[in-house]
């Protein structure tokens, strides 16, 4: 029976060859997958639904993350790329710390995730001068480099070398100190939920005495009102904290920001609620607009590409320069 399949199977390819050849031929087309992204206009997402705060101040308006839209490098969606205005093509290589593969990007925008995620609601809190506690907090690891010598990995959090425990960034350093290029330290880290003693070498790097490891500070915090977050699966990266950190501060504080407006926006925030630089302006502009924001928020050091954009496409939206999260609640509190 299966000899017979077999052959059946074998004489009709070899009748209908064309056919398969051109088959194959549509599936290469549309599932080979290049080197590259293809970025396109996103668009916005209520922070409403991804964060809760109970109790929270009722708001009229809304609090809205913008968003770049990221498409897979198949030849079709490359072609296309040449001819839809805002669609641009660009190298998986700048995305990259060395030679990572696009799940380890993605493992470590998820740990940026959530680093930003704390550092909005600390910022927040302070800004509206209500108190919060940082319960402990998590060194991870975000990348381990190829001149490492450890069996350390990306998302292990490191809790003791040699014995000590670790809490922050200046203990590692601090410990990294004691000893000497060539010398193995024991780690205990966190790895799926277990325990782990792991080693490493300590190496020399840029005339730096390192493990060799990126690492970032994830806070536990514990507030009232409680703050939680809801993100879903394909949420990365560390653009969020601005605009989260807007809409944790109007559910905390009595006067509404938004006067019942779309209000959209970008950037990167620290716990001090300092604002950081962001890509994609171009793409997360025109999602607003798109979306009829009244507003959209963006880092200073993105400010003058996001005015040249308005101006060139003529966009009805006001734009609102951030340095800080203080100088954004100031302006949209003066919006009337």
């Amino acid at each position: 029976m299966i000899k017979r399949l077999k052959k059946y199977i074998i004489n009709d390819i070899k009748k209908n060859y064309k056919f398969y050849i051109g088959l194959f031929l549509i599936m290469a087309l549309f599932l080979v997958r290049f080197d590259y992204v293809i970025y396109t206009p996103g668009s916005l997402e209520n922070l409403k639904d991804r964060i809760k705060v109970e109790p929270s101040y009722e708001s009229k308006g809304s609090m809205n993350l913008t968003y770049v839209t990221s498409i897979p490098a198949t030849i079709p969606n490359m072609l296309l790329s040449l001819i839809i205005p805002n669609w641009d093509i660009d190298n998986l290589d700048d995305m990259k710390i060395e030679d990572e593969s696009e799940k380890e990007i993605e493992q470590r925008d998820k740990i940026y995730l959530k680093g930003t995620s704390y550092d909005a609601i600390i910022a927040a809190f302070k800004e509206a001068n209500i108190d919060y506690k940082i319960t402990s907090v998590d060194v991870t690891i975000t990348y381990v480099y190829s001149f490492a010598k450890s069996d350390l990995k990306a998302s292990d959090v490191i809790k003791t070398i040699n014995g000590v425990k670790i809490t922050n960034f200046d203990m590692i350093k601090e410990e990294v100190d004691k000893y000497e290029v060539g010398d193995i330290l024991k780690i205990n880290v966190l790895r799926n939920n277990k325990i782990i003693e792991c080693s490493a070498q300590l190496v020399e790097h840029n005339d730096n005495k390192v493990i060799g490891v990126a690492l970032e500070e994830l806070k536990n915090i514990k507030t009232n009102p409680k703050v939680e977050f809801v993100f879903k699966n394909n949420e990365s990266g560390s653009s969020r904290g601005l605009m989260c950190a807007l809409e944790i501060y109007n559910r905390i504080t009595e006067y509404d920001i938004t006067h019942g407006d779309i209000i959209s926006g970008t950037g990167v925030i620290d716990e001090n609620g300092k604002v950081g630089a962001i890509g994609g302006v171009k793409y997360k502009l025109k999602g607003a607009v798109n979306k009829h924001a009244k507003v959209f928020i963006v880092p200073s050091d993105n400010y003058e590409e996001a005015i040249e954009l308005k101006n060139k496409y003529k966009y009805n939206i006001e734009i609102i320069e951030a340095e800080s999260l203080s100088n954004v609640i100031d302006a949209l509190k003066k919006r009337k």
